[in-house]
């Protein structure tokens, strides 16, 4: 028998998976869980075959319970089930962590209920099970990465400006306040963050503050100075992204 703990925060996708797998021959659901922070504490969930986490879950999960959970990661077999969206979030960055678990699964959400089944078995067996498209995905963006040497730009250089914008951008700023600053439109701004995107092939803000950081564009300062300007990109990010995006 596949003991199986579902976490998903939204309760009818919950009570819809747990009755869906639980209904399946062969398998068990022993828990259900509405975020990872309710995991910590619980052997039930450490006892369990496989995990079946919804993406929407990982949002808004504190470092406290990460910590608490990285113990369990070699031996946790998870299923994580997300939309395309969610595909197309996942980073190189996140790899290490789903890499140290025991089995893990990336399954979208749209599938039919005999391929979820299938997968759960497949995790339980201990099998790598990943949608074609994510696996795609991934190694695009690994392979971004892994060019991110000043040899990969094919001699695309910044122009001063461009710089400027950038600088500015891995301290946060949003287009807005970029344009104030240096007196220009913020549709220019964001042409400009557009073309620094395209000349280091990287997709989202967020890279361009790694970017910054990584070539020494915008120091680190010792005080940890530098490290509050790069939450400040974070937050900024997640206030003007919809305003600002480029």
């Amino acid at each position: 028998m596949i003991k199986v703990c579902v976490v998903a925060p939204f309760e009818p996708l919950r009570t819809g998976l747990a009755g869906t797998i639980g209904a399946s021959e062969g398998v068990e659901v022993v828990a259900e869980a509405e975020s990872l922070s309710d995991l910590p504490g619980h052997t039930v969930f450490r006892e369990a075959d496989v995990l079946v986490i919804d993406a929407d879950a990982m949002l808004g999960t504190g470092r406290t319970t990460y910590a608490q959970l990285n113990e369990w990661l070699p031996e946790l077999k998870v299923l994580f089930l997300g939309s395309r969206d969610d595909a197309r979030n996942l980073t190189p960055d996140d790899l290490p962590a789903y890499m140290r678990l025991n089995t893990v699964g990336f399954l979208l959400k749209d599938g039919p209920v005999s391929r979820l089944v299938e997968a759960v078995r497949l995790v339980a067996a201990g099998t790598f099970v990943c949608e074609t498209e994510m696996i795609r995905h991934i190694l695009t963006r690994l392979s971004q990465w892994a060019t991110y040497t000043e040899d990969s730009r094919n001699g695309q250089t910044l122009s001063e400006r461009e710089t400027e914008v950038l600088v500015m951008v891995a301290h946060g700023a949003s287009n807005k306040e970029i344009a104030q600053e240096l007196f220009l439109s913020e549709g220019t701004v964001k042409a400009h963050v557009s073309h620094i995107m395209n000349k280091l092939s990287l997709e989202r803000r967020t890279d361009l503050v790694r970017y910054a950081l990584t070539k020494g564009v915008v120091p680190i300062s010792e005080d940890g100075a530098e490290n509050n300007g790069n939450n400040g990109a974070a937050s900024g990010q997640t206030n003007g992204q919809q305003r600002d995006a480029a």
